[in-house]
């Protein structure tokens, strides 16, 4: 593990990331998160440890919006299979193209394991190859892995500090979703503040969509998480 701290580039963390899960039977590998935050984010990859083919096909008919054994990260806290999260949903048709280009590849299942972090950050760390089903164990170790490793690449490609509900929303956003927090009402927020309350719900939904959130308690939840109540 003291190895993972010290390597100061992403792909010296990435080969000995390789060299680790090989001892588990895993050939090929990924790591990344969902940027930026919010319901808009998207998967980046801060390294992959895949067959050039792989990266290539991938690459070039954009597979990662249909990638499941990564999306389902954000219905999952613990490490899961490939068959598992493929078990947990109706595959659209690009999602049965996506796993038929994964079984062509002669790989049968995987372990995915999601991250999540404060502010509703959320990342990823994934591998295949071989029949081997890791043990309880085995999962576990990985998942230490998994973290430190995600850890280390975050910070090795500048993103050690994630914009906060500070960094995104007005003063006044912030203000008005405090006050729904408290439980008040859009009319009491804007007696309170001096304003009408059709500008009080402007500045609740603007707040909303920006933090990714579909309601104003999720909204304020990620107040919560980032310790901004």
């Amino acid at each position: 593990m003291d190895a993972i701290e010290a390597c100061h580039q992403v792909s010296t963390l990435a080969r000995l990331f390789a060299r680790s899960v090989a001892a588990y039977g895993y050939s090929a590998s990924a790591c990344g998160a969902f940027r930026p935050i919010g319901g808009d984010a998207k998967p980046e990859f801060y390294f992959c440890n895949w067959p050039e083919t792989w990266t290539a096909l991938y690459t070039q008919r954009n597979l990662a919006p249909h990638d499941f054994t990564i999306t389902e990260v954000r219905r999952q806290s613990s490490p899961y299979t490939w068959l598992t999260a493929k078990a947990a949903r109706r595959l659209s048709a690009k999602e049965e193209a996506f796993w038929k280009e994964v079984t062509e590849m002669g790989w049968a299942d995987g372990l995915s394991i999601p991250i999540h972090g404060p502010g509703g950050q959320l990342a990823f760390v994934t591998m295949t190859g071989g029949e081997r089903t890791a043990t309880p164990v085995q999962r576990a170790h990985l998942r230490c892995l998994a973290i430190l490793t995600h850890e280390r690449a975050r910070k090795l490609c500048g993103f050690e500090r994630e914009q906060g509900p500070r960094d995104l929303l007005t003063p006044r956003e912030l203000e008005c979703l405090r006050k729904v927090g408290a439980g008040k009402s859009d009319r009491a927020i804007g007696e309170d503040l001096g304003i009408a309350r059709t500008t009080v719900k402007y500045y609740l939904d603007r707040a909303r969509q920006k933090l990714g959130a579909r309601t104003r308690a999720q909204a304020f939840a990620q107040l919560a998480l980032w310790g901004e109540t």
